[in-house]
């Protein structure tokens, strides 16, 4: 995998870290008791799937080839697999784990949010 890869997952990674200690904070305060543990660990279990899902489009990034119909198809399949991958994770999670699924849907979202954030940065540091 480039370099360039590697760093934009640790970033996010660290980022998502941040966030997530955030809405740990938030959940632990406003949640009710009764499930406050279980929506904590929902929210580092979505913030997990988010970032293995980030992970699986570098990979399929990092081996795309110059053929567009190839990169076309393999795009694709990548992308259904990720959401089935998503979709797996998800319900395993509420079903299995019992976790919340707003708090696992607010670890995926914190993910997505520090790619947003590491883009402002990019954009800041170029200029």
């Amino acid at each position: 995998m480039s370099d360039g890869l590697k760093r934009i997952i640790k970033d996010s990674f660290y980022i998502t870290l941040a966030l997530d200690a955030v809405l740990l904070v938030l959940f632990w305060f406003l949640w009710p008791v009764s499930g406050r543990t279980s929506a904590c660990l929902g929210v580092v279990y979505g913030s997990a799937v988010a970032m293995a899902g980030l992970v699986m489009i570098c990979s399929m990034v990092n081996g795309l080839t110059v053929s567009v119909q190839k990169g076309k198809s393999k795009g694709r399949t990548g992308y259904y697999l990720r959401y089935v991958f998503y979709a797996v994770c998800l319900g395993l999670g509420a079903w299995l784990m019992k976790f919340s699924v707003l708090a696992m849907l607010a670890g995926i979202i914190a993910q997505k949010a520090s790619l947003v954030l590491y883009s402002l940065k990019e954009r800041k540091d170029r200029k």
